[in-house]
């Protein structure tokens, strides 16, 4: 891009994940910088396929001090920050382009939508991954590091940004497989011994500990926060979602929905405070107000100026939990209607179409068929489908039907 942007990036044994990130990059990144912390895997090969310059280092046990060994690296004037596990979306990257070659601000806090393998628990958040390149720009942190900090001491400008980074280290078995809850709970830990008041590392040890199903830690952090922080804080609203969610895994669902309560009168338009409060009302078998709950949650529909919030709170994910109350109720028609648009507004929702089969359980394949495809193609069905690693026999006999009726 005229010299402009380049990619940094630490790394360890990322031959999983690093030629898909590399590979969405090469159009926009005039440069790539890796930081290598240990890898014994292919990934330096990788990078070095790219074009990649590359540094290996011993593992500070501190993620700033890596991040800025790769920050030194650069030499265009600007950064695109990456992790190994993210994908830069293709169709954003005329805006990400207009952005640094037209700039509007010194940085931009871009949406790090976290990718699982279920609809449900896909999530997205702002971060500032992209800044110009200036003197006095520095990670901080051992642990969840951040630019922010230096960006308001530089008195740089930062504005959101809607380009995309599909994440895909939350996807079953990633996470686990690299043990990274009980790593960043040490880490969080040793951080907070020389930060005890840091607000912002107190709300991680609170996710940490959520992670980690120890929710009366998590709880106490949660409201450590509250203590450390000011209403105008963008972390304060998250803090209510944390500490009600901590408050349900400790089987206090009660107790959540006072929180919730709460929370809501003081931000009526987060949707994703209604949402929560539905899971709960769900949990609790109270279908008209889990309900009423998800009604909410269409009319405000998808939260806007929010730090983090799930991805669907306010459209397909509100429909389908719609669907599951209706179903309780015994009220087919209405669940069947509420299913087939969130399955229209995400084909690869699998927890839909499952309920959709159950739905139809015990009625020919043709009638099931013929009803989703009010709302699908079957070449969008089928599309759908091939998404998941495998399919059962439910989805099986719908793609065989449609097929069929294709070649017939």
């Amino acid at each position: 891009m005229d010299g402009l942007l380049t990619v940094s990036m630490i790394v360890k044994n990322e031959e999983l994940f690093l030629p898909r990130c590399l590979e969405s990059v090469k159009s926009v990144a005039d440069e790539i910088v890796i930081v290598d912390t240990g890898s014994t895997d292919q990934t330096l090969a990788i990078a070095h396929q790219f074009g990649a310059r590359t540094r290996q280092i011993e593992w500070p046990n501190d993620f700033a001090k890596a991040r800025n060994v790769s920050l030194e690296m650069v030499e265009t004037p600007w950064v695109l920050v990456m992790d190994a596990d993210e994908v830069l979306v293709a169709e954003d990257v005329p805006r990400l382009e207009k952005a640094i070659k037209e700039p509007i601000a010194d940085a931009y806090n871009i949406r790090i939508v976290s990718l699982a393998n279920k609809a449900e628990n896909i999530s997205e958040s702002y971060v500032a991954r992209v800044f110009r390149h200036v003197p006095g720009i520095f990670w901080e942190g051992k642990i969840h590091e951040q630019i922010i900090p230096s960006l308001i001491r530089a008195k740089l400008t930062l504005m959101q940004l809607n380009v995309r980074l599909l994440h895909y280290g939350y996807m079953d078995g990633v996470s686990h497989e690299r043990n990274k809850g009980e790593r960043n709970l040490q880490l969080l830990l040793e951080a907070l011994k020389d930060n005890p008041k840091d607000a912002y590392l107190t709300w991680q040890l609170s996710q940490t500990y959520l992670g980690l199903n120890r929710s009366e830690e998590a709880q106490a952090m949660a409201r450590k926060v509250f203590k450390l922080i000011t209403p105008d804080s963008p972390f304060h609203p998250l803090t209510y979602v944390l500490l009600a969610k901590a408050y349900w895994q400790g089987n206090r669902p009660r107790k959540a929905l006072t929180v919730l309560e709460e929370a809501i009168f003081q931000y009526p338009t987060f949707t994703d405070l209604f949402f929560l409060q539905g899971l709960i009302r769900t949990h609790l078998k109270e279908w008209d107000k889990a309900l009423y709950a998800f009604r909410q949650c269409l009319q405000l529909g998808e939260p806007q100026g929010f730090l983090i919030t799930e991805t669907g709170v306010g459209s397909f994910k509100a429909l389908f939990r719609m669907a599951q109350c209706h179903t309780n109720l015994h009220q087919t028609k209405e669940a069947l209607a509420h299913l087939l648009m969130a399955i229209k507004m995400q084909p690869t929702f699998r927890e839909a179409w499952q309920l959709l089969f159950l739905l139809f359980n015990g009625r020919p394949i043709e009638e099931l068929a013929q009803t989703v495809q009010m709302v699908l193609t079957a070449p969008q069905i089928a599309a759908a489908f091939s998404t998941w690693p495998e399919r059962d026999a439910n989805e099986e006999a719908l793609i065989r039907y449609i097929t069929s009726l294709s070649i017939s």
